[in-house]
């Protein structure tokens, strides 16, 4: 199985089972546009790797996933308006 390298995602084979683990507790693993970049490469990697039978996903820090981190997602304004969210 050959996996691509993660900065927000701990990554864990193990027996068969990956063990993907959501790795921003600093923002209770509030996925950023890099976190679901990445989470969508693994997830394309091992989509027809039969060594793979089940994924665990999971969040470090004692918390599972606060959403979407507003903070790293574009939020168009409509037109004649300034933006919400910066």
């Amino acid at each position: 199985m050959s996996l691509p390298h993660c900065e927000t995602l701990l990554l864990e084979p193990i027996e068969g089972v990956l063990r993907i683990t959501l790795n921003r507790p600093q923002s209770r693993n509030a996925m950023s546009l890099a976190m679901v970049g990445e989470l969508r490469a693994v997830l394309a990697a091992v989509r027809d790797d039969r060594s793979v039978r089940a994924l665990v996903l999971r969040g470090a820090g004692g918390h599972f996933c606060a959403g979407g981190d507003i903070r790293t997602w574009p939020v168009p304004a409509p037109p004649g308006r300034k933006p919400t969210a910066r």
